[in-house]
């Protein structure tokens, strides 16, 4: 299953996970977002960290299969 989202400045990413605490920043609650998943899982490098209270228009779940 993949977890597609379109952020509020329009840009479509998708979740990767989800978690409570990060070792870079003392704040809780944060989300993986990855910018470019239309590329091969082997070529993906465009990974960050948001924090969990970003705003998304929507968010889709998509099962292959």
């Amino acid at each position: 299953m993949i977890t597609v989202a379109k952020m509020t400045d329009g840009r479509v990413v998708e979740i990767v996970r989800a978690a409570e605490k990060v070792g870079f920043s003392p704040d809780r609650g944060w989300i993986m977002i990855c910018c470019d998943f239309e590329k091969t899982y082997r070529k993906r490098t465009e990974f960050k960290w948001v924090p969990a209270d970003t705003r998304f228009e929507w968010v889709r779940a998509y099962a292959f299969g």
